[in-house]
């Protein structure tokens, strides 16, 4: 009910005069704009109405059938009626949820649309997925059991497999056994072969839409399972037969869709073997069947990274060009292929790093990495390889990496071709510099626990003449203050007022001073009656509120009663200065520090109170009439006395 009904202000709803007059039909209660608060209040007339089976069947036909030729000229027919009777079938009302199973001819036809041929509807498809997944939800064992009981449904999703709404209604049946344990739903998944399916969607003969779709579903099935360490669904995906049979599609015909989306699935699969803990003592031959398979197909993978291939066997790839030039691109293809190898490094098996290290698979990541310098996805995947290695505990596989793979060289390499590149004219940084500073980082953390890695690395003269020139100069660069100011080592919360005051102070003397500068103005005989009405406003401040003294006036009001001739200031006369020669001499910012410490010096030993100020100002104003002198003091303009 709504808040109007239960507190006596109810007015009646247009749905309710239609209720109440008779004869109607489903179309005038759809051309209601209340129709949906009505639904969703539960307005007791109105779902009496709507859970009847003809009603039903009728809001149905409008989600599952597409209007006829005749009916596609009426907007209503085509779009809001089917828009409507989605939101009134998945309002999540109790009496609509349960006339679902009530009526079992009802399910039948909401589950007659996907048996359809494809391509469906895309806006049908998605009303009809959406009313099927709010049923799941309400009544999740109801569902299961009607679904198993459909023969073929499973078959009938996955004909629409390139369809989004379809696939999120499969995906949310296997999640509903986290909901409802006992249903078996991913055993009944298994048996209906499920996985098999979506593995043979990779043969040659289907598009890449298809090879796109079933990839994208397989892999969201392997994150759905995650969870779960026993999902019958992930054992059947990494059986020996299914794995071989998924292997063959992705590497039958070469560089191809099916091995694009397949390295996918692989991907996603050597995730969950992935460990922090290194495994020194397994074998190959000990493996899981899908980490043997992996191991033995490396080589057929590594062939397709183009690394190994040189002169004229090398595959003329066509250039990309750039603002900055023509580039060699390096493919989505060969990007999936050092993805893959770096979740293999992952698993942390030594008879699997001794693989890698045997075919050469690190260094032609490096490879790749070093002449690809501006793709920084690959960059990401290389550096990420690089740093489980320094943290994992193989130390052949770390040497592996320095040695054998030339990361060191390939630094020393790129640096000085970037430092070549940077110096000419309009030349610009590479584009893996900011990750190879990143690596080097990481090196020079690994040597200081790893007597290893730091006698290697201390040996190596171009290294040390790389980390003592470019890299120290950039790390020098990065770790610059650019703003604010650098809190003192004593720094405690305790102090923070004093800081701020001390800190702030230094710029308040320089405004200061600039502020006087730029006050200062040249005497005439125009300007003797306006000083007379200054000295005028001052006499009626009261004494009890004498003005504020700044710290540029308290340095003044010290400063005038010394001996110009001590101080060495050169003076000008007011009537014959100039605006250049009220310029100070000197750059202001070099005497911050010094203004900073005489600040600290007058504050502490000078307290000059509200009235010695006053009179000071008085006298400062008598010299001005009289023919003062202005002094240039680095940074300071001081009025004194004419000698």
């Amino acid at each position: 009910m709504s808040f109007w009904k239960t507190f006596g202000f109810h007015t009646v709803s247009a749905i309710d005069t239609i209720l109440d007059g008779g004869e109607y039909t489903l179309e005038q209660l759809l051309d209601e704009d209340e129709i949906l608060q009505e639904t969703k209040s539960q307005n007791k007339k109105l779902l009496d109405f709507l859970v009847e089976e003809q009603t039903m069947r009728q809001l149905l036909v409008y989600i599952t059938v597409e209007p006829s030729d005749s009916e596609d000229e009426d907007p209503k027919r085509k779009y809001k009626y089917p828009f409507l009777g989605c939101e009134i079938l998945a309002s999540e009302v109790p009496a609509i949820c349960d006339a679902f199973f009530a009526q079992a001819p009802l399910l039948d036809q909401l589950f007659s649309y996907f048996e359809k041929d494809p391509p469906l509807n895309s806006l049908l498809s998605s009303y009809t997925s959406r009313v099927a997944t709010i049923l799941l939800q309400r009544k999740t064992t109801e569902m299961i059991t009607y679904l198993k009981q459909k023969q073929d449904i499973v078959q009938t999703f996955l004909k629409h497999v390139g369809n989004a709404s379809v696939m999120d209604f499969l995906l949310k049946v296997i999640q509903s056994d986290d909901v409802a344990e006992d249903t078996g739903v991913l055993q009944w998944l298994c048996d209906a072969d499920l996985i098999p399916s979506l593995i043979h969607k990779f043969d040659q003969s289907n598009n890449s839409d298809v090879h796109e779709n079933a990839s994208q579903a397989l892999a969201d099935i392997i994150v759905v399972s995650s969870s779960s360490n026993n999902s019958p669904l992930i054992a059947q995906l990494e059986s020996e037969s299914i794995v071989k049979t998924l292997f063959e599609y992705i590497l039958s015909n070469g560089v191809s869709s099916s091995m694009l989306h397949g390295l996918t699935v692989l991907t996603e699969l050597l995730r969950r073997h992935s460990s922090n803990a290194d495994d020194v003592e397994s074998k190959l031959e000990d493996l899981p069947p899908f980490l043997r398979i992996v191991v033995s197909n490396l080589g057929r993978f590594l062939v397709h990274t183009g690394t190994q291939q040189q002169g004229e066997e090398k595959k003329q790839v066509p250039l990309l060009p750039q603002p900055i030039g023509p580039i060699e691109p390096l493919g989505f293809h060969r990007l999936k292929i050092v993805e893959f190898f770096a979740v293999v490094a992952r698993t942390n098996k030594k008879c699997i790093d001794d693989e890698l290290m045997k075919l050469g698979v690190i260094a032609a990541c490096l490879d790749l990495f070093f002449a690809h310098q501006w793709n920084n996805f690959l960059h990401t995947i290389v550096e990420q390889m690089i740093v489980n290695i320094l943290e994992g505990t193989n130390q052949e596989l770390k040497l592996h990496l320095l040695k054998d793979a030339k990361l060191i060289e390939h630094i020393c390499v790129a640096s000085e071709g970037n430092e070549q590149e940077s110096n000419k004219p309009r030349g610009v940084r590479r584009g893996y510099m900011g990750h190879i500073t990143s690596i080097s980082v990481n090196l020079i953390s690994a040597a200081a626990g790893n007597e290893v890695i730091d006698t290697y690395l201390s040996e190596h003269e171009g290294w040390n003449a790389y980390v003592k020139g470019a890299l120290a100069s950039t790390r020098e660069r990065e770790n610059k203050i650019i703003g604010g100011y650098m809190p003192p080592e004593d720094f405690q919360d305790d102090g923070i007022e004093e800081d701020y005051e001390r800190y702030s102070l230094s710029f308040t003397g320089i405004s200061s001073g600039y502020s006087a500068q730029d006050n200062l103005h040249f005497d005439d005989d125009d300007d003797e009656e306006g000083d007379d009405d200054d000295d005028d406003s001052g006499e009626d401040r009261p004494e009890d509120q004498p003005s504020p003294v700044t710290a540029w006036e308290e340095r003044t009001i010290k400063e005038e009663d010394e001996e110009p001739e001590e101080s060495g200031l050169k003076s000008i006369p007011i009537d014959d200065a100039t605006p250049s020669d009220s310029i100070p001499t000197a750059d202001p910012i070099e005497h911050i520090k010094e203004e900073e410490e005489q600040q600290a010096k007058e504050l502490e030993t000078h307290a000059v109170s509200a009235e010695e100020a006053e009179a000071a100002k008085e006298r400062s104003d008598e010299k001005a009439q009289t023919g003062g002198t202005v002094a240039l003091h680095g940074d300071e303009v001081v009025d004194t006395v004419p000698l």
